[in-house]
């Protein structure tokens, strides 16, 4: 059995349970996959604990970073008065990446 599918299996025992330890082990495996997997294998344990309750505080923790960005980012576009650069960066994602990297926003 390959580590993709131990670490998988592992998160799927895993989520039948619900309480703190299930969690715990869900948060070792997932740091498991980070390290050891790439590409599509860690995309597939990524799918398998979107749903888990690690799953979702780690989707919103990511989702509240990108706003926070984007929010500074746009301050600092209006500050600088660069109203043309902010509106396409609403509509072109590799532009606002551009901008985001000028600004030294992660």
């Amino acid at each position: 059995m390959s580590r993709k599918d131990k670490i998988k299996e592992g998160i799927l025992i895993a989520k039948e349970e619900h309480n703190d330890m299930a969690d715990k082990v869900m948060a070792m495996l997932y740091t498991l996959a980070d390290k050891f997997l790439d590409g599509i294998e860690l995309d597939e344990i990524k799918e398998a604990m979107v749903m888990t309750r690690l799953g979702q505080m780690i989707e919103k923790d990511g989702r509240e970073k990108e706003r926070i960005a984007l929010n500074t980012l746009n301050k600092k576009l209006l500050s600088s008065n660069r109203i043309e650069d902010c509106i396409k960066a609403t509509e072109d994602e590799e532009y606002q990446k551009k901008l985001m990297k000028e600004f030294g926003i992660k």
